[in-house]
């Protein structure tokens, strides 16, 4: 049996949902229909960890202010009621940076801008991304596929 787990580079979930007026009245429900749009949390999630984090990452970002981890704990715990744990938040950094929407340079969190974009902005940065990383599925999807027009019954 295949180890299908062990198989998966990453996973590109995007949603397709309505910006409804009454997100758009609350940064709290951007961040929320921001983080769902993206697939990084599940429908219905209830840890919100990964919400404040997304802020804080914004903020820096829109800030032009490179945080080390320390700067987005500090900030992510603002955010909060109940302190999260830094082992939290390092854990929910690794996976914004496995899926490449932040990297980390001198042990600073940025958002990954493409080297061809003319300016910061994050919006075609994370398209930029997420349709490349899609393009690279789709090649093997395709390959599959043709090895599979040669295979006989």
């Amino acid at each position: 049996m295949i180890p299908e787990k062990e198989l998966i580079i990453n996973e590109y979930l995007v949603r397709d949902m309505q910006l409804l007026s009454q997100v758009k009245l609350t940064k709290k429900g951007l961040i929320r229909y921001l983080c769902l749009s993206l697939g990084l949390v599940q429908l219905n999630e209830s840890r919100t960890l990964i919400f404040d984090i997304v802020e804080a990452l914004l903020y820096f970002h829109f800030n032009d202010i490179e945080p080390t981890a320390k700067d987005i704990e500090q900030k992510v715990n603002s955010l909060r009621e109940k302190k999260a744990s830094f082992k939290s938040i390092m854990y929910h950094l690794l996976q914004l940076k496995k899926k490449g929407i932040i990297t980390k340079k001198e042990n600073r969190y940025v958002f990954v801008i493409p080297s061809l974009a003319e300016n910061k902005e994050l919006g075609p940065a994370l398209e930029q991304i997420y349709l490349e990383n899609i393009k690279l599925a789709f090649e093997k999807i395709k390959k599959a596929i043709e090895i599979l027009k040669t295979m006989k019954d």
